[in-house]
This record gives structure tokens, sequence and C-alpha cells, in this order.
């Protein structure tokens, strides 16, 4: 890690890291002098994502897992302990590909139990399992991921659902470990991925809704509102969901 930066010396381990969202947070919580560990399923991409943070004089780990078992959750945080010492920041932006905009009659169980498990079931438990480490570090950081389908859950149903619990537990965690100084938000990023790359129509048709014009860059427009809420500049905020999606909705 860097000796400079608003999270110089500080430890952060980011799920969903090898793409979109997640790989945004991982490069801008890098480039304030956190260093990250990346944890995702491929490792190939989770390796690009790790070269770039070392290319810009940063350090990285990488740990190929899956978030809906408790022993890579573990494995994980015991390999950025014995990298770098500590954990301070958790970015739980993983979530299951299983397809998500289906309707509640025709959406298959397999479908709703995957999307729970890799959702809210496993941002709750690496919360809990990061919980100790970030006490024993004198306090943390926390941001767990959203979506805009919480609020145009039409034929996104379950998976709202999912975001919605997210946000319930967020809460309810900023609350409870208040007095631990661990702080717990949530974003709802409207971002650039490969998903949304790869078919530009809809990107298109959002272009054209979003009041600011544009889909957000993983980093720059997702990233560094997530390095905020895991600095120093942030330390009076927790319990809250940041919109970062351009305008598109209004959170009331």
């Amino acid at each position: 890690m860097t000796d400079t930066g608003k999270l110089a010396g500080k430890v952060a381990i980011v799920t969903g890291a090898g793409q979109g969202g997640g790989m945004g947070a991982a490069l801008a919580l890098a480039a304030e002098g956190a260093a990250v560990l990346l944890f995702g399923r491929t490792r190939a991409k989770l390796a690009a994502v790790a070269e770039q943070i070392t290319g810009r004089g940063g350090q990285a780990a990488v740990f190929a897992g899956d978030v809906t078992l408790e022993a890579d959750l573990n494995a994980a945080i015991a390999l950025a302990a014995r990298r770098f010492g500590r954990l301070d920041i958790l970015v739980n932006a993983a979530q299951s590909p299983e397809m998500r905009n289906t309707p509640l009659l025709e959406i298959a169980p397999a479908v709703v139990a995957e999307l729970w498990s890799s959702g809210a079931a496993a941002t709750l438990n690496f919360m809990r399992l990061a919980h100790p480490h970030m006490k024993a570090a004198g306090g943390g950081s926390i941001i767990n991921f959203g979506s805009g389908a919480m609020f145009g859950p039409k034929h996104y149903g379950v998976y709202a659902g999912v975001k919605a619990a997210i946000q319930a537990i967020s809460r309810a965690a900023a609350l409870e470990w208040a007095q631990d100084k661990i702080r717990v938000n949530m974003v709802v990023p409207m971002v650039a991925s490969p998903a949304t790359d790869a078919d530009p129509t809809p990107n298109a048709i959002l272009e054209k809704v979003i009041p600011l014009g544009r889909i957000g860059d993983p980093e720059a427009d997702i990233g560094r509102p997530i390095a905020f809420l895991a600095g120093p500049d942030s330390q009076f905020i927790t319990g809250s969901t940041l919109m970062l999606d351009g305008g598109l909705t209004y959170l009331r």
C-alpha cells in the first residue's frame, strides 16, 4: 500500500472485484492508499485488476472464491490478515449473475435461492465475519451494493427484494455496530459493466432518462464515492444510502 492517500495504512476486501462497480471500488480504494484483497469467482479477471493496482504503485492480493461459501469468506479474511495485517474496509458488490429480470410467477425456485444466497445472505455473513477484525482494528467501514431495481421492481421482484433486504440489514448493522466504531452504508450504482456493454441498446435508452446523460464509470463515478464512504471525510455518515445513478432516482 502507498504511504499517501486518505486510506494509507488501511486494508480492504472487495467482493465482485473483477468487473463493474466492484472493480471500480477496488481501484479507487487502492488509489487512496488502501491495500486491497480482490474477491471474485474468476481469477483471471481479478488478476487483471490487481495488475492495474500494482502498476499504479498500490498493493493487491487475489482470492478466487464463492461468496455463498462461509469457508471462502473466512479464507479471504485470513489472507487479508496474513498479507496486510488487519481489516478496515469491506465492500460487498458481488451478486449472482443469475437472471434478474423475471416476473414473479415465472422465476424458478433455484434462481430465487441463488439470488438470495449470493446477495443478502452472503452480504450479512461477510459483515458478521468481518466485524471482530474491524472492532480489533479500532473501527471500520462497510459499503454494500443496492440496485435501482429496488425503486422499480416490476419484473425484478426477487432481485429487488434481495437488495431491499441488504438495505435493511445495512441500516440495522449501522445502528448496532456504531458503538464499535464500524460504519455501514449502501450505494445504489448505475454503472458500466460487461453485461451493459454487451447490449448497447438498453444503455442508449437509459442515457436518455438519466439526468446527467450517461452510465457511470466504474472507478470515477462509483469507486471514488465508495472510497469517500470508507475514509475519514465521511466519519459522521452511517446507515445511509447514497444514489450513484446520475440523478435517475429520487430517494426520499
